[in-house]
């Protein structure tokens, strides 16, 4: 997988999981520290994220940073 196609997959898996935690962008982004507009270009795929940030999603989410990366099947 390439780079585009990575933050792609890492997108729709955030996008998914915070849909399933009752979030809506806005939410996670206030919960993080991000603008709505920025969450909204991690989740297609358009920014990618650093470290930090995934790991500030991660833990908005109750999840790891591997979850979302889809290294690990369930999220801890």
């Amino acid at each position: 997988m390439n780079e585009q196609e990575n933050r792609k997959q890492l997108g729709k898996r955030i996008k998914v999981y915070r849909a399933e935690m009752d979030m809506n962008q806005g939410d996670l982004a206030a919960k993080i520290g991000m603008k709505q507009s920025q969450l909204s270009l991690v989740e297609r795929g358009l920014l990618g994220l650093s470290v930090d940030q995934l790991r500030a999603i991660a833990n908005a989410l109750g999840c790891t940073g591997a979850y979302l990366l889809g290294e690990e099947k369930k999220a801890a």
